[in-house]
């Protein structure tokens, strides 16, 4: 349910990155932050909500990553849903974003002397799998489609290899 006020993922032309008020992954870079990451450092925030989501039934889970960008790592210091808490997507597309929602969580990261310049995307399945190869790369597909993936954002795939996940009862 949404109010008519709601701005919709479909209703907006532009790449993703204007989703996020077109602050991040813009910035200007040096060679060596150009480079793909060696390692990729998540905050224990981040750590605790992403697995707060792999527990939570649903059908896909999804948001932006917010982070920093030093010299061969990603510094993630933010996790976000795609959509509000208590909201469910208006359809059930992997990558679903409520445009008002993230652009206020950009919004509220970026502002005054922020030194977020990065924005990535995460993803958990509805079974909490990481599925075969082939999901892996359909999805890898769907994000990059929707310029939500591309040389400098990934997306973070999080689930387990064998047994579907354990979720809570709602």
């Amino acid at each position: 349910m949404t109010s008519k006020w709601a701005c919709k993922t479909s209703s907006c032309p532009r790449a993703a990155r204007q989703r996020f008020l077109g602050l991040t992954n813009d910035h200007p870079r040096s060679d060596a932050q150009a480079r793909p990451p060696e390692v990729i450092e998540l905050t224990l925030d981040v750590r605790w909500r992403l697995l707060t989501y792999l527990y939570v039934p649903s059908e896909f889970h999804s948001g932006p990553l917010f982070g920093r960008r030093p010299y061969g790592v990603r510094h993630i210091a933010q996790a976000a849903r795609g959509v509000p808490p208590g909201l469910l997507p208006d359809d059930s597309s992997a990558f679903y974003l409520n445009n008002c929602y993230v652009l206020g969580w950009s919004n509220a990261l970026t502002e005054g002397d922020s030194d977020i310049d990065w924005v990535g995307h995460w993803l958990i399945t509805p079974d909490g799998r990481l599925g075969r190869s082939a999901d892996r790369v359909d999805w890898l597909g769907q994000a990059q489609a929707l310029a939500l993936a591309d040389e400098e954002t990934f997306v973070v795939m999080l689930g387990t290899w064998y047994k579907p996940v354990k979720r809570r009862p709602r």
